[in-house]
């Protein structure tokens, strides 16, 4: 194990123009850094594992906390001490060995994107907003899959939306529904980038205003 003393940021942790073995892994796992962020989601649950963002960052700027040693709210900033880590692709930090945490007021705002810049496969295009809250708009479901995974498009290609996270009881959709809005943070799984909605309010059917959003 190397342990990494000086703070260092989200981005020297997830940047990586190497593809590796699978989807472009962090040159950095096994190491144990310091580094921070704002939590902008949680797992809901027994297990609250998170994800902070670096709100200055539009790329490279996002990574799961995979521990309960930290039960942390949206919006807060969040330092830790803890090991990088690659599950199947997916950067994260383990084996949180300190913390300090400070609310901060409010997540970073999502980062706009259009479906095709992120797209389903591993691509370097969709590495740089793994972990981080995007935003996609004015799309159109293309499909719904076994799993309640919808395809929605808007028309620079299809993205997963994924109900992993979602707390609350996820929509039922058909081909041809159309959104306004979605937002979520980006995990990348069984080889496939996807967008992780988080409550009700992530999904909005005609635009971004409360009264606009599915319940």
């Amino acid at each position: 194990t190397i342990t990494v003393s000086t703070p260092i940021t989200i981005y020297d942790i997830q940047y990586t123009e190497v593809q590796g073995e699978y989807c472009y892994e962090t040159p950095m796992a096994g190491e144990t850094v310091t580094t921070s962020g704002i939590v902008t989601a949680i797992k809901p649950g027994d297990y609250p594992n998170f994800y902070l963002s670096d709100p200055e960052l539009d790329e490279w700027g996002g990574i799961y906390v995979y521990d309960t040693s930290v039960s942390p709210q949206i919006g807060d900033e969040i330092t830790l001490s803890a090991v990088v880590n690659e599950y199947y692709s997916m950067t994260q930090l383990i084996d949180v060995i300190s913390f300090s945490s400070e609310f901060s007021g409010s997540a970073p705002t999502p980062v706009s994107i259009s479906t095709g810049d992120l797209g389903i496969d591993c691509s370097l295009e969709g590495e740089a907003y793994e972990g981080m809250l995007v935003q996609i708009n004015d799309v159109t479901v293309g499909d719904v899959d076994e799993f309640g995974n919808w395809y929605v498009n808007d028309g620079s290609g299809q993205v997963i939306v994924d109900d992993y996270i979602f707390d609350g009881e996820w929509p039922t959709v058909s081909n041809g529904d159309t959104y306004g809005a979605i937002t979520g943070v980006v995990e990348y799984s069984y080889n496939e980038f996807k967008i992780l909605p988080r409550v009700a309010v992530d999904i909005c059917t005609a635009g971004c205003g409360d009264d606009e959003c599915s319940a």
